[in-house]
């Protein structure tokens, strides 16, 4: 296996040397992620990585390891092919753990030139206005500070409902979990933020037939535990242990828990 950026071997040590404490399911991820990279035929875009690594100083707070890493899989490993390796990202974590600022740091650096990929719109869904708005706002907010919106007008213009960047014209918008005037959506990202209080798949599968008319299509969930039984979430966990035991190949689908 060639040399890893820090991102993904930084993380990978802390949870087989115990630098950090671990479930068992991070225990088996790395030793899943592990077996990915030795065993395919990868391209990690090292070079991309760090670029985007800098724009951490726009956000109010530096990135955990666990976030570092699951960037570095989500956004800078490809297959031979060009496609993401990973096409899909599950975080299931308890409250506070991170999950949304992740988020908005996922979001923004695919915005931009660095990506390349024109037009690679991204929407944020949830099942309340409030929570949709949660990454967005984040966003807005750093588009917003004094310190920094002199430079990124350069590079953006936002409103309170849409952040396009000039250069990529990729746009962001939040939605709410609603399928209605929805179908033809052309998104090249779609975020799924707190899916545990969705029902069943109706509006989450409305919500992503537009991917893959655009290069590199991704989805992220990040979620907590809900009181919402046998949905989504639920078969979301069940195939994410499937993975991580090894009784199926994860096809694209990277689960952190």
């Amino acid at each position: 296996m060639a040399i890893l950026p820090p991102e993904i071997q930084g993380y990978i040590d802390l949870v087989e040397q115990g630098g950090i404490n671990t479930c068992q399911e991070q225990k088996l991820l790395v030793a899943h992620v592990k077996r990915v990279l030795e065993g395919e035929d990868l391209v990690i875009e090292a070079e991309k990585l760090e670029k985007y690594m800098t724009y951490q100083k726009y956000f109010p707070f530096e990135l955990f390891a666990w976030e570092k890493f699951c960037f570095a899989l989500h956004c800078c490993v490809f297959r031979s092919d060009g496609m993401p390796r990973w096409r899909d990202l599950f975080v299931l974590m308890g409250r506070g753990g991170g999950k949304n600022g992740y988020l908005s740091f996922e979001d923004f650096c695919l915005l931009t030139e660095t990506h390349g990929v024109p037009y690679y719109h991204i929407d944020i869904c949830a099942n309340s206005e409030e929570q949709a708005k949660t990454t967005f706002d984040e966003i807005y907010n750093i588009l917003e500070n004094p310190k920094w919106r002199k430079k990124l007008e350069k590079h953006f213009r936002w409103n309170m409902t849409e952040i396009v960047n000039l250069k990529t014209g990729s746009k962001l918008k939040y939605r709410t979990n609603n399928p209605k005037g929805k179908d033809g959506l052309r998104s090249g990202k779609v975020d799924f933020d707190e899916p545990h209080a969705y029902e069943n798949w109706g509006n989450i599968n409305v919500f992503t037939t537009g991917l893959g008319k655009k290069p590199h299509p991704r989805r992220t969930y990040v979620s907590t535990n809900g009181d919402v039984r046998d949905g989504p979430l639920d078969q979301l966990i069940e195939k994410s242990m499937k993975i991580l035991t090894g009784e199926i190949p994860d096809n694209g689908f990277l689960p952190f828990i």
